[in-house]
């Protein structure tokens, strides 16, 4: 099995529901579980600055060359995520057949692409979950900089969503 396939371990009863809490938690308490996901992964990056001298603090990067190495350093793990995400679409499970999925020159790739995602075990579909909640990990870590929090997310992807459709109108 590859070795990235620790994610649906995460998973038990006591995890879950302690999880569940803090969504309920942060639902009660008026806040947006995006903004908190955002804040949690904030912490994260700033402890992991404190524990490494190579980690850079996102929350005090200044120049516009800080911030563009800590952008494509993001954007190089989203897209090792990325490719894990792909792999596990082939069923963690499989072991190395997993990767078939994307390996056109693999003798089951043409089967590995026609399984349905249904069809995955449970714990392979949980696997792509956490694959891509990993990619998203980054994602928020590139907003740190930014300085972008939840309501400005929502309000400047709402603006640019309309332009979108509106450009689809125009015949774009």
């Amino acid at each position: 099995m590859s070795e990235f396939n620790s994610c649906a371990g995460l998973v038990n009863e006591k995890d879950i529901n302690a999880a569940i809490a803090a969504y309920h938690h942060a639902i009660a308490e008026g806040k947006d579980p995006f903004q908190v996901m955002l804040e949690m992964q904030t912490g994260l990056q700033v402890a992991l600055s404190e524990k490494f001298d190579w980690v850079p603090n996102p929350t005090k990067l200044e120049t516009c060359g800080e911030m563009l190495d800590w952008m494509q350093r993001m954007d190089d793990a989203i897209a090792d995520e990325t490719r894990e995400l792909y792999t596990s679409l082939g069923g963690m499970s499989n072991g190395k057949d997993a990767s078939a999925i994307w390996k056109m020159w693999k003798k089951n790739h043409g089967e590995a692409r026609a399984r349905k995602f249904s069809e995955l075990s449970p714990e392979d579909q949980l696997e792509v979950k956490f694959e891509f909640v990993d990619a998203i990990h980054f994602i928020l870590s590139k907003m740190i900089p930014l300085g972008i929090d939840a309501k400005e997310l929502f309000i400047l992807y709402y603006l640019k969503n309309a332009e979108n459709f509106a450009r689809q109108e125009r015949g774009y």
